[in-house]
């Protein structure tokens, strides 16, 4: 495959990816605000709060990640290459959120509570902490692509 249709094929790509990643984030984001209203209009919020904390938490953390990789895939669009300084920050922001949110529930709930409180009687989700430190060690691997990106310019 020549160097010119592979960006092309990227570019074409990481705009569709762009546009479905801006969906889910919106998506995500309704999802919370349908299931926070559905939840405080059937039930008083003291029977709710550990529901009403845990769709706070991860509904606003999936929003956040989805509006970052659509904005990350609207520069790899923009540019044709997936190594830049930008996509490497956005994996980190991503991994840092998902970190955020594999606590931030347990937060929330002690906030509603008053007193400590936990989901499930953890304060950290490991379904939220694994894939944090997946992502953070693909940006590490990104980060190493964009020095090769940068070397191979620069012998240009």
């Amino acid at each position: 495959m020549k160097k010119n249709t592979a960006i092309s094929k990227i570019k074409e790509n990481s705009t569709a990816m762009s546009v479905l990643m801006a969906i889910l984030g919106l998506l995500c984001l309704a999802g919370a605000a349908l299931g926070l209203g559905d939840s405080l209009y059937h039930s008083t919020f003291s029977e709710k709060k550990e529901e009403i904390a845990s769709l706070l938490g991860t509904g606003l953390v999936f929003a956040a990640c989805a509006f970052i990789a659509s904005l990350i895939f609207r520069k790899i669009s923009n540019t044709g290459t997936p190594f830049s300084d930008t996509s490497v920050n956005g994996l980190k922001n991503i991994s840092f959120l998902l970190f955020i949110g594999s606590f931030l529930p347990n937060i929330l709930l002690t906030i509603f509570c008053g007193k400590h409180s936990t989901i499930n009687n953890s304060f950290i989700e490991i379904s939220m902490l694994i894939p944090a430190v997946i992502i953070f060690c693909i940006a590490e691997a990104f980060n190493y692509g964009v020095m090769l990106q940068q070397e191979s310019d620069e012998t240009l």
